[in-house]
């Protein structure tokens, strides 16, 4: 089975520069509508806290339609960090950070541009 693809918003910006013609296709997907906000008014302040922390490390964009999804992960990560779960809640966790885009191993790498080394022999 095929990986599935990146958001646009998790791609290098030099790759989609680079085959313009390849990424086209990616034009009419769709994108996070308005924006994440502060955190729920109900989440406690451990989950309050997750919330800024994964806001700031977010891979990708996250929008309004996210938000849900964010609470549920705040809350089961405040508890895997009390000590309260363990088990089937943590895989639960592990799958909303995968559908956040927070997990490593499904975000493709994506490669350093390395500085050009001067070739001594070019200035010949």
């Amino acid at each position: 089975m095929a990986r599935p693809r990146l958001p646009e918003s998790q791609l290098s910006p030099r790759t989609l520069t680079d085959h313009p013609g390849r990424y086209r296709a990616r034009q009419d997907e769709p994108t996070p509508v308005g924006e994440l906000g502060p955190p729920s008014k109900w989440l406690s302040k451990p989950a309050k806290a997750i919330w800024r922390l994964l806001v700031k490390h977010a891979p990708a964009k996250l929008g309004e339609s996210d938000r849900c999804l964010m609470e549920v992960v705040c809350v089961l990560k405040a508890k895997l960090e009390s000590g309260v779960i363990s088990g089937p809640p943590t895989s639960q966790l592990l799958i909303g950070l995968d559908k956040l885009g927070f997990i490593p191993y499904s975000r493709e790498a994506i490669p350093e541009a390395k500085p050009k080394e001067e070739d001594e022999w070019a200035s010949l």
